[in-house]
């Protein structure tokens, strides 16, 4: 089994993909569904995904956080249709290249968030093991199982599709991509270009943030991203509840001394 990390480097030998879709599916049924979900957004880094969990406050994976502070000059993030600029990132201090279990970061914007754009809240609960959630992601698409299309065909639209978790450990989720006769409706698989994008839990109180996507096992070792029976790869958020919010009021306590500094990561 191999690891596919949705990073820059990947995208020289795997062309890079967002939400991949049941090739007996509407397009246009993924993308409806996305609307609803407008917390989750594109990082320009230059693919990547985050979501809004707060104002100010874009949780993501720690190696798009690592991606983004390589680029110079650093993007701004488009929420909306507002442009904000990042005042500071922060990535797990346990994470290190290739391990998905700390794959966690937080991006800190200069600005609030405006508009009709809710943050989405986190899920602190224990109980995720065979939840239903919705994936999200922005960019090139295509079909679970088929050959990826061709680059001028890649439109960088968001799309949202479901699955469910069958199987958890202490730091991580997993996805499997089914076969059309035992998936959902509107099955749909994350690939390269989809990192640090949300798994969404609906509940009585509204959507709560259960996951950020790290990679995909590719356990047929074919190099093609979402096949049925590979494994997609989620951040356990409710773990990472103590660490996200101490970092939160960590840099609020620090801004409020005046001793924040621009993109200091911890």
């Amino acid at each position: 089994m191999r690891l596919l990390f949705a990073v820059a480097v990947l995208a020289a030998s795997l062309p890079a993909a967002a939400i991949l879709i049941r090739p007996d599916r509407d397009d246009a049924e993924y993308l409806e569904l996305a609307t609803k979900y407008p917390a989750s957004v594109l990082l320009n880094a230059p693919d990547g995904e985050g979501v809004l969990i707060a104002p100010r406050w874009i949780l993501t994976a720690a190696h798009m956080v690592k991606a983004l502070e390589e680029l110079k000059p650093l993007p701004r993030i488009t929420i909306g249709s507002r442009a904000y600029e990042i005042q500071s990132m922060h990535s797990h201090p346990d994470w290190r290249k290739g391990n998905p279990g700390s794959d966690i970061g937080l991006i800190y914007l200069k600005r609030a968030v405006g508009g009709d754009i809710e943050p989405v809240p986190l899920y602190k609960e224990n109980d995720e093991g065979g939840k239903t959630v919705i994936i999200v992601g922005h960019g090139y698409t295509g079909k679970i199982g088929g050959k990826p299309l061709p680059k001028e065909q890649w439109d960088r639209k968001k799309r949202a599709a479901i699955n469910t978790i069958d199987r958890t450990s202490p730091r991580t989720l997993g996805l499997r991509i089914k076969t059309a006769d035992e998936a959902s409706d509107l099955q749909g698989a994350a690939a390269p270009g989809d990192s640090g994008g949300p798994a969404l839990v609906e509940t009585p109180d509204g959507a709560f943030v259960i996951g950020i996507g790290t990679a995909t096992d590719d356990t047929n070792a074919n190099g093609i991203v979402g096949d049925p029976g590979d494994w997609e790869i989620y951040v356990r958020v409710s773990f990472f509840v103590p660490w996200i919010e101490g970092v939160m009021v960590g840099v609020h306590r620090d801004e409020l001394r005046g001793i924040m500094d621009p993109y200091h990561a911890n």
